[in-house]
């Protein structure tokens, strides 16, 4: 088992007209399947710096399979750990906050059964693990609900 540290989460959100509405993605049975044991969840967008590569390089790509692109990237001041089951290693996962222009249709994958943008009532409603509530209440406190997102936590 190794300890790894190239996982990132990326709470995307809008403020268009109203509170923020954050994105979150509905794992698909087939990938609860294959990787969790059946166990379907709801998730954010988020992946894996690959060799090389830069974090906001990361950050741009992962979006950009959903056809969004941020407006500005944060770090949310959280990081948490979990044990990843399917890699056999424990991750340590850095939280960040990306603000898109507006709610947008997005696309899903096999990995995915639907997705939507939800308020952070809905979303805590629907979300299950520690890392992702937690990482939550650090987006909205230091970015997505704060008077003014400090500018030394900006990123990208």
């Amino acid at each position: 088992m190794k300890l790894r540290t190239n996982a990132f989460d990326l709470w995307v959100f809008h403020r268009q007209d109203h509170s923020p509405e954050y994105l979150l993605y509905h794992t698909s049975q087939e990938k609860a399947d294959t990787w969790f044991h059946g166990g379907r969840f709801w998730q954010i967008p988020g992946g894996f710096v690959q060799e090389e590569e830069e974090l906001t390089d990361a950050f741009v790509r992962v979006m950009a399979e959903s056809g969004l692109k941020p407006l500005v990237v944060w770090a949310a001041e959280h990081t948490y750990t979990y044990y990843n089951p399917r890699r056999k290693n424990i991750e340590i996962v850095p939280v960040f906050a990306a603000e898109v222009a507006g709610p947008k249709d997005v696309p899903i994958s096999w990995e995915h059964s639907e997705c939507g943008w939800f308020t952070a009532e809905e979303c805590a409603k629907r979300l299950f693990f520690r890392g992702l509530i937690d990482g939550l209440e650090s987006t909205r406190k230091y970015i997505s609900e704060a008077a003014n997102a400090p500018n030394n936590l900006q990123i990208l």
